[in-house]
């Protein structure tokens, strides 16, 4: 009986592990057939609440090759807003940067430790246009940078917010014309939202910044749970492609 035990979980870890093969090879092929420009601007990558590295791991991952985007460093901020660099190569084009606050659960706090990080990405590597990605209050950390000053010395050229919520937000107080927003909201088949934030609570997006940047756009990205919850939107190969062809689009 104990052998027969052993046997079921052997054979069901296996099967595990073959999804979560064939989910990748999946993931990498659906990937191998899109090509986006080259160009010297950086995204960052912003967890969402109490995020970590693991929190957008798989989507930097995923992108790091060599017609899509580069992954040079990674940004830790500590408690007290300290950034720390960690190098993994020369910076060369669309590089990737996942931000990892210590202090990973006050959106608006983030959003001025931000500055510092733009600050030396300015500073230290001469990057002077940016692009953000936000995961939940990922999200909001970038919309409250964009309604903060004094900011650092660097254009943000594109926002995307995967399953972002703006609560108690005002509207943007300054123009962005150069800045182009993609809204990204997840819903589960037959549920209506990802499980964690409805959709309500991602539109107010297009409210918040009406006639404050060069363009909006929302779209809700459909599927089955295992694509589309919450947690899991970031590991979604199609979300993928919609977030690299829009960081960087034909010239």
């Amino acid at each position: 009986m104990k052998h027969r035990r052993g046997l079921t979980v052997l054979m069901t870890i296996l099967i595990v592990l073959s999804g979560l093969g064939w989910r990748w090879h999946s993931r990498w092929q659906v990937l191998n057939q899109v090509h986006v420009p080259q160009t010297h601007t950086v995204t960052l990558f912003l967890p969402g609440n109490s995020g970590a590295w693991l929190s957008m791991r798989s989507m930097v991952l995923s992108l790091d090759r060599p017609h899509l985007a580069s992954f040079p460093l990674t940004a830790r901020v500590s408690q007290n807003g300290r950034v720390t660099w960690q190098q993994h190569h020369a910076i060369t084009t669309n590089s990737l940067i996942p931000v990892i606050f210590k202090d990973n659960t006050h959106a608006l706090r983030q959003s001025r430790q931000l500055i510092m990080v733009l600050d030396q990405l300015h500073d230290r590597y001469g990057i002077t246009h940016v692009n953000f990605v936000g995961h939940s209050s990922g999200g909001t950390i970038a919309y409250d940078y964009l309604n903060h000053r004094p900011q650092a010395p660097v254009t943000v050229s594109r926002l995307v917010c995967i399953g972002a919520d703006f609560p108690e937000r005002q509207p943007l107080k300054y123009h962005y014309p150069q800045l182009h927003i993609l809204n990204l909201a997840g819903e589960i088949e037959a549920v209506g939202n990802d499980s964690e934030v409805p959709a309500n609570t991602v539109t107010p997006l297009r409210h918040l910044v009406a006639g404050r940047v060069g363009s909006y756009r929302y779209e809700e990205v459909r599927g089955p749970v295992w694509q589309t919850q919450h947690s899991l939107l970031h590991e979604n190969p199609q979300l993928d492609v919609k977030v690299i062809r829009f960081l960087y689009p034909p010239s």
